[in-house]
């Protein structure tokens, strides 16, 4: 008997370890982002997370420890996304202003559309932003580059500093309600006709 046990103690060992090497935190990260983004924060569990990696809820806690832990690292994933991949086309000064806002949508669209789940940031903060305050940091950084982001490319094309960042929050905000009324009536030309807008205020900016 106490043999018996002992098989079945090493065959969960086993499994448990076996589970552990099918996946890797990255790829938590990836399929925890699609989750959310489909799901909402709220509506996911750590059970929902669990199988959609393949995993035991028990494995799960072996890559993160809650489901907060894990949408922070989502965040600071994506996060590091936009920075390198999407809001450094601001800078680019071998573009025209012009150029760079329209290099930038089509960047950025992809993203945001993907499935009409919007912006990910964006959800989490009207999800959490009175209950997760570890969750602050991060998306107040994202939204700062964000505006930093327009901000430049806003003086390039010739407005003051002051102006161009007053330009630069309204295309934030503009931009962020479209992709809320995306959600609501799930038509992605919403998302297409403000950044439409933002082009045409750039254009006639000065």
């Amino acid at each position: 008997m106490h043999s018996n046990k002992r098989l079945v103690y090493l065959y969960k060992i086993s499994l448990f370890y076996m589970a552990l090497q099918k996946i890797t935190k990255e790829e938590i990260i990836r399929i925890g982002i699609d989750l959310f983004r489909k799901q909402g924060y709220n509506r996911t569990s750590m059970n929902d997370l669990a199988l959609a990696c393949g995993l035991q809820k028990g494995s799960f806690y072996h890559y993160f420890s809650s489901k907060e832990a894990l949408m922070s690292a989502i965040l600071d994933t994506l996060y590091q996304y936009y920075r390198n991949k999407i809001f450094s086309l601001a800078y680019d000064q071998t573009k025209t202003p012009a150029e760079r806002m329209e290099i930038f949508f089509k960047k950025q669209e992809p993203v945001f559309t993907q499935e009409l789940t919007g912006c990910l940031f964006g959800n989490i903060t009207l999800e959490t932003i009175s209950m997760e305050e570890e969750f602050k940091s991060v998306i107040q950084a994202f939204f700062s580059d964000w505006i930093d982001a327009f901000k430049q490319i806003f003086l390039d094309d010739g407005n003051s500093d002051d102006q161009a960042l007053i330009l630069a929050r309204q295309s934030v905000m503009e931009i962020e309600g479209a992709l809320m009324l995306m959600r609501v009536f799930a038509d992605a030309a919403l998302l297409r006709n403000a950044c439409d807008l933002v082009l045409k205020k750039l254009k006639q900016a000065s």
